[in-house]
């Protein structure tokens, strides 16, 4: 009788094993981004659903919403935080990420305005806290996570995926956006698209939560038998307070750039480039839009390995410098541009800068905390910097176009100069304190 053979064993399993864990902090992270930006890119055509269609300051109201998800962003961290730093990465990304999609579903099926009056208008109110909170929960555990899932010389690319992904969610609210225009229009996206929008987000936050079932996070765990007590919000301000400022100066440029980059300037273009109003300048300025997104996606693991090569610090230094030397005639030519492949262009220089960021500030945070109190400290120090500096910016901008822009430019390249300031205050080189062994 012959015999069975042999199953030859896995040569790479711990690779293997952290692949899986990147690939299960990864998709998770792409829908919960996607389900926020949901809410950001089709807000003009549900904002009548929930408030009196007769009112001009619908679009106001439904704005201000997705502010309170900035504001209340630091309570999730500080409650994901401290279940990621006790409980396990994974677990705290998975409870943020059903908490999210639970957000999307119910917005999905949602009555509006007409059918319950004013009643709409809170549940707007309590998704938005919830989806807020769940933004700020995810973003500790997903990046700590990634950071260290990753292999010696490869954290910089593996961690780079958080920011790929946070970028993927983007293409895939604008896709969605896109592709309802192009089977319907503008009415029927009003009445019945952004309902398959938020329909689409919660389903695939909840599915990818199924993928990723039984896998367990191969990085630093959270907690050992010999580890640290559990974290605490006092023991961060007591022992860790240099890093946690750190983590908000690094953050507060960064974070300005992003949502300038990537809100600000692609509103401008679509009300001066395009002719704001009609469809086809409407579908011109998605489809533009969305092709530098998906620029800016592909760019972050070429960001992340190239910090591999030469560390992040040189990177950081770069976006500050460039920043706060092309601040001005990003914004400027914003204004006036009204080609579209200048559009795509100036898009595509200024995706490039911010890669330098982007790529690369999960890692930079995470490596400063000790692994107990990681998760807290990078979470709190970028919800607090980001609900400041990153989702204001937008509004500021509008409340200083008034002056051409002038005070908004001044006021990006001063939070640009703080960020200079604290990427020259790193170490060099490429080594991580990730990379040191554990005890």
């Amino acid at each position: 009788m012959p015999s069975t053979p042999a199953v030859a064993p896995d040569p790479h399993p711990a690779r293997r094993g952290r692949a899986r864990a990147i690939l299960a902090g990864s998709v998770p992270n792409l829908v919960q981004w996607f389900n926020l930006y949901v809410y950001a890119i089709f807000a003009p055509y549900f904002r009548t659903e929930f408030f009196d269609a007769e009112s001009r300051d619908s679009l106001i109201y439904v704005y201000a919403l997705f502010a309170v998800t900035f504001v209340v962003r630091p309570v999730g961290s500080w409650l994901f935080g401290r279940f990621a730093d006790t409980r396990g990465r994974m677990a705290a990304l998975v409870a943020a990420v059903a908490l999210m999609s639970a957000g999307s579903l119910a917005l999905a099926i949602a009555p509006t305005e007409r059918v319950v009056g004013a009643w709409a208008a809170v549940i707007l109110v309590v998704v938005s806290i919830v989806q807020g909170i769940a933004a700020g929960g995810e973003y500790a555990a997903a990046t700590v996570l990634l950071s260290e899932s990753g292999t010696r010389g490869h954290r910089g690319f593996f961690a780079s995926f958080q920011g790929a992904t946070i970028v993927g969610g983007l293409v895939l609210a604008q896709g969605s956006l896109l592709v309802l225009l192009l089977v319907g229009d503008r009415a029927s996206v009003s009445e019945w698209g952004w309902r398959v929008a938020f329909a689409v987000g919660g389903a695939a936050g909840l599915a990818s939560l199924w993928g990723a079932r039984g896998l367990r996070h191969t990085g630093s765990t959270a907690r050992g038998a010999d580890s640290p007590a559990p974290s605490t919000m006092s023991e961060l301000f007591r022992s860790h307070w240099r890093p946690l400022v750190w983590v908000m100066l690094l953050t507060a440029g960064g974070s300005a750039a992003f949502y300038t980059a990537t809100v600000t300037v692609p509103s401008l273009f679509r009300e001066t480039a395009f002719g704001a109003g009609s469809a086809p300048a409407e579908l011109a300025v998605t489809g533009v839009v969305f092709a530098a997104f998906v620029v800016l996606m592909l760019l972050q693991p070429l960001g992340g390995a190239l910090s591999d090569r030469i560390g992040r610090k040189p990177l950081l230094v770069a976006f500050g410098i460039v920043g706060v030397l092309g601040t001005g005639l990003l914004v400027t030519a914003a204004a006036r541009v009204a080609s579209p492949l200048a559009v795509l262009g100036i898009l595509v220089l200024a995706f490039a800068v911010l890669t330098c960021y982007l790529s690369v500030n999960g890692i930079a945070k995470a490596e400063v905390f000790p692994a107990h109190i990681r998760a807290l400290g990078v979470g709190f120090g970028y919800a607090v910097a980001n609900s400041l500096f990153g989702g204001t910016a937008p509004l500021i901008y509008h409340a200083t176009a008034g002056e051409g822009g002038v005070g908004f430019v001044v006021y990006l390249t001063v939070l640009l100069g703080v960020t200079l300031v604290a990427a020259l205050a790193m170490r060099g080189g490429a080594a991580t304190a990730l990379d040191a062994p554990r005890g």
